[in-house]
């Protein structure tokens, strides 16, 4: 905080206050300076202060810095690049422009003084006013205030013979000046302090002027009020430094958030009453004003005085209501006394104990009527000693006779016996004997008292017997049982728990159960039910580890329930050591793989995604590596699985031994391997699968008589900001480590997002998911187009079936990039096997349509002819269709055909004993293509596309046409050209005796149900003409 003037200033001093306020509540530390710049304005002070505040700046920092007045913010604007863009708060500025802040980041309170508020304020409450004086000194303020109010009154004309400048040069001046003047004017003091000679008023300067003054005095700062001012629209310093405080507390509390706006100090109309009415003046209809010095009314003086004597008349009142109420009682008392002797006889009489008053020789004197009932109404005569009752139990009359003999050593008897009653037959009584006070020995008497306890007795009796049977069922559970005090203390086990343990009782009981737990720091019971997530219906569960008497361990389930009753915990455990064990080999399991001890793909697929967290804030980089051996499977098919096996655990520890320590390594599944490295670079994952596949080449894998130099395939994808999911990355990985099996394998690949050839295996990777969603969803759709016969008698449609896949989006994925996925992936029969499958399945639903159809095309791909589970399928679903075998043609590319030849001859072979017809697709280019037609039992030979669709403008591609559908006539196959695209094609395909065309310009490809209506609506239109 820098102040511009010197601590005691009053306005200094009410900012500062206000300030400290605010901050202290908010525990804010802060440092204050003053200036002193209003009592030393020369030059050269203030150009030493720069000097010192700018190397002061220079070593230190600050939060924020807070100036008061103008002084000290022009002192900011000059140091404005040592603060750089550290917020400066400002307060008390007058005359405020954004020139004074530019250069700044400021903000904060400006101090307009409201010279039209109190010129208006003078005008109301003193009617007669003619001229204010405007009161100012010789200060560099004095000078800014006196061009101000030029400024105002060269703006506001109707005010200039109201407003007048007064710029005494001494102290006595001003008084002379305030002593000579009227009713019709007055003093509105804006700023004085100093005179012309330097000297500063003092308070008693105030007090004086205040006193001789023959003019009201009004202030715009609440510097005079108290000492004789009015008062005016005021400035207060002390809210200045209030709302100052606030506005930095909202900047420190929201150090990113754009600085407030600049807004102004607020003032407020402040008023002395006393001089008020002084002066006569009418304040009284002043809205939002406060008054100082105003009298206190008579509750307010006199406030003390009142509560003391109120005070006094309650405490009187007091004594008074005590006195009364206790003579009231002490009547109420003797009453009281006479009813208790009345009752205590009736009471005596019509007890339901027995009772009744025995002499010293045991002689009944006197009895109630339930002893009367019980004694007399069996033979008791009167004058007979009580004890010689014929109907006491043995044990009872022993009792009695006793006493009686033995009085004096004994002055109080209870004891329960057993009478027999006739009408109840027999009672328990529990009976009691005492000396009866107030007698002398020779004549004393004792007081008799018996009550009936049988019911008691018996429900005593049942209660025994049930904690009896309790006790056994406690004991003999088959669970353990521990009973802990409020001590936490086992009082009670029961014998399972013993043999659980191994300890014997004397072992348990006493014992806290944290001496038998193998972790002496776990839970104790009784804080277990301050844990709300372990109850379930009143009861608390946990696993513990208890430690066995021979040393063993034991895993047990705690169930504690709080027995509220008794204060005591019950604790019932059963033996879960075995269901653990299993529980703990499951989670091993589901995080390692059980060959290679390596992760699994579980444990590596969640640690993938923390690692997708952890890059999101563009500050750390990771690295997926994905491995594949190479020629495993050359291995287990030498030498057997159990040699592949440990082909692979050797590897795996290869891996660890070259990995850093922080890199996750996971199986991912037969010969796959997955590597997360964390905090690495480019370069560092590029390091690291040199020496993977250094490291495999200088250990080679010996197995029996088998040394074996292993190498491995390494996609390597960088985990940046870029990687969108766990998938993608896995994905990507795998797709550079597909490039670097293409090129040459035992190498590695990065995978780039520019690099084709990893964009296209990406994108076959996707299509490969999307064929399995469509696959396991039926969503694979049935096209076709036609093929059109070229022969004049040709009527019946012809069309070959095709099958198109939808992306998310709705769009139709072209053939040409899933079907080589779902080739490269080997589940190019699963496509076939649903096309083969629902083609049929149409045609059985539509009779109708079986005569008018020639011949139904359909793809399989070369895949799907080596697949025995498929081929037996296609032969089996041939074979059950009704559609006849002759209508169906299957298509198998010329290259798949001659890449296995053997293979294909075989498949063609039992395709055509069904009858069905056999297509060679793409005939003409392979190298050889002329050589191996002989050799296979095919129907039709289609000519690649690539010959057909120039043919109209090649005389090369003619001949080759030309040649291909000669060799096929002299071979008896028919011919069908593909890629028939204009006309011209046609009529040359037509010259050269081709069977049949496919191409665009007869049809493209389209939905099955809606190209066969096409052509049935064609040929019924061919039929009418």
């Amino acid at each position: 905080m820098i102040h511009s003037y010197h601590q005691g200033f009053f306005w200094t001093d009410d900012f500062h206050k206000g300030l400290s306020d605010e901050l202290d509540r908010d525990g804010l530390s802060y440092r204050v300076v003053y200036l002193d710049s209003k009592r030393t304005q020369n030059p050269e002070y203030l150009e030493r202060v720069y000097q010192l505040y700018h190397t002061k700046l220079l070593h230190e920092e600050f939060a924020a810095i807070v100036v008061s007045d103008n002084n000290a913010l022009n002192l900011m604007k000059r140091l404005a690049p040592d603060l750089k863009d550290t917020p400066v708060i400002f307060g008390g500025i007058n005359n405020f422009s954004p020139e004074m802040i530019e250069g700044l980041n400021a903000t904060g309170i400006t101090e307009d003084i409201d010279l039209v508020g109190n010129i208006e304020l003078v005008k109301r409450i003193q009617s007669t006013v003619k001229k204010i004086y405007i009161v100012t000194d010789h200060s560099v303020t004095g000078e800014a205030i006196r061009s101000q109010i030029d400024l105002f009154i060269k703006t506001h004309p109707d005010f200039s013979d109201l407003v007048e400048h007064y710029v005494p040069d001494s102290y006595q001046e001003l008084m002379k000046f305030s002593q000579r003047a009227d009713l019709g004017k007055s003093l509105l003091f804006w700023a004085y302090y100093r005179d012309a000679q330097g000297r500063v008023s003092s308070d008693e300067d105030w007090r004086q002027l205040n006193i001789k003054t023959q003019m009201p005095l009004y202030m715009v700062h609440d510097l005079g009020l108290g000492f004789g001012a009015i008062g005016g629209v005021i400035q207060s310093g002390e809210t200045q430094g209030r709302d100052t405080g606030r506005v930095l507390l909202s900047v420190l509390k929201n150090p990113k958030a754009p600085l407030p706006l600049v807004v102004a100090g607020a003032p407020e109309i402040k008023l002395d009453y006393q001089q008020i009415s002084r002066w006569d003046l009418g304040a009284e209809n002043e809205a939002s004003v406060t008054f100082l010095n105003k009298p206190k009314s008579f509750l307010v003086r006199y406030r003390d005085e009142i509560r003391t004597v109120g005070l006094l008349f309650l405490v009187m009142s007091c004594v008074i209501a005590t006195l009364v109420y206790y003579l009231n009682r002490l009547k109420k008392s003797e009453r009281a006394s006479r009813q208790s002797q009345l009752l205590l006889e009736s009471i005596f009489d019509q007890s339901l104990q027995f009772m009744g008053i025995i002499d010293k020789g045991g002689v009944l004197l006197s009895s109630n009527s339930k002893l009367h009932e019980l004694l007399y109404n069996q033979g008791y005569k009167l004058g007979t000693p009580l004890q010689q009752h014929q109907h006491w139990e043995d044990s009872a009359r022993e009792v009695l006779s006793e006493y009686f003999i033995t009085k004096s050593e004994h002055p109080a008897l209870r004891f329960e016996a057993e009478v027999w009653c006739r009408d109840r037959g027999a009672m328990v009584l529990d009976i009691s004997l005492k000396p009866m006070p107030g007698n002398e020995r020779e004549d004393i008497q004792f007081l008799f008292e018996a009550r009936d306890v049988t019911s008691r007795k018996l429900a005593e009796n049942k209660l025994f017997q049930r904690e009896a049977n309790l006790k056994l069922y406690y004991d003999k559970q088959p669970v353990m049982m521990i009973t802990l005090d409020g001590n936490n203390r086992i009082q009670q086990v029961n014998q399972f728990a013993e043999q659980l343990l191994g300890y014997p009782l004397d072992q348990l009981l006493g014992h806290r159960p944290r001496e038998f737990y193998v972790d002496e720091n776990a839970m104790i019971p009784r804080h277990i039910l301050l844990q709300p997530q372990h109850k379930i219906r009143g009861v608390w569960r946990r696993d513990i580890e208890y430690r066995h008497a021979d040393g063993s361990k034991i895993w047990i389930r705690e169930n504690i329930r709080p027995l509220v009753e008794s204060d005591q915990l019950l604790i019932v455990g059963e033996d879960i050591t075995e269901t653990h064990e299993l529980s703990e080999k499951l989670e091993y399991q589901a995080r390692y793989d059980l060959l290679t001890d390596t992760f699994n793909r579980n444990h590596f697929e969640q640690e993938l995604q923390k690692a997708l967290k952890e890059v999101e804030s563009h500050m750390r980089t990771h690295a997926m590596l994905f491995l594949d051996l190479d020629q495993l499977k050359v291995l287990n098919d030498t030498a057997g699985h159990e040699a592949g096996d440990a082909a692979i655990m050797f590897s795996a520890n290869l891996l660890e031994d070259v990995l850093p320590y922080n890199a996750v390594l996971a199986r991912m599944g037969g010969d796959e391997f997955a590597v997360l490295m964390k905090d690495c670079t480019e370069r560092d994952a590029v390091n690291v699968c040199r020496s993977i596949i250094s490291m495999m080449s200088e250990n080679p894998f010996l197995w029996d008589d088998i040394r074996l130099n292993l190498t491995c395939s390494i996609g390597i994808r960088l985990i940046d900001h870029t990687a969108a999911s766990p998938q993608m990355v896995h994905a990507q990985a795998d797709a550079a480590c597909h490039a670097a099996k293409e090129e040459g394998r035992n190498r590695y690949n990065l995978y780039h997002q520019d690099d084709e050839d990893l964009r296209r295996r990406h994108l076959e990777m996707e299509c490969v998911n999307l064929v399995h969603e469509a696959l396991a969803n039926d969503r694979l759709e049935l096209f076709a187009q036609r093929i059109l016969g070229l022969d004049e008698n040709s009527e019946k449609m012809h069309f070959e079936i095709l099958v198109r896949i939808k992306n998310i989006k709705g769009e139709y994925i072209s053939p040409g990039i899933f079907m080589p996925a779902s080739e490269r992936y080997n589940i190019a029969h699963l496509i076939d096997r649903q096309v083969v499958g629902q083609t049929l399945s149409w045609l059985e639903q539509r009779p109708d349509i079986i005569d008018e159809l020639g011949m139904c095309s359909i793809n399989l791909s070369g895949h799907s002819m080596g697949n025995r589970e498929f081929v037996e399928f296609l032969i089996d679903s041939l074979s059950d269709s009704s559609i006849p075998c002759h209508k169906i043609c299957l298509e198998i590319t010329e290259t798949a055909a001659m890449s296995n030849m053997k293979q294909a001859i075989k498949f063609f072979t039992r395709i055509k004993e069904l009858g069905c017809m056999i297509a060679l697709d793409d005939f003409g280019s392979g190298l050889s293509s002329f050589g191996y037609l002989k050799k296979l039992p095919v129907d039709i030979v289609k000519i690649d596309g690539l010959f057909v669709r120039d043919i109209d403008v090649n005389e090369m591609d003619h001949v080759m046409v030309r040649s291909i559908n000669d060799l096929a006539k002299q071979m008896g196959k028919h011919t069908v050209a593909e890629f028939v695209e204009n006309t011209q094609i046609i009529d040359k395909l037509i010259e050269l005796g081709v069977n049949y065309a496919q191409g665009y310009i007869i049809g493209r490809p389209k939905p099955l149900a809606e190209l066969v209506e096409e052509l049935r609506q064609e040929r019924e239109t061919e039929l009418l003409v």
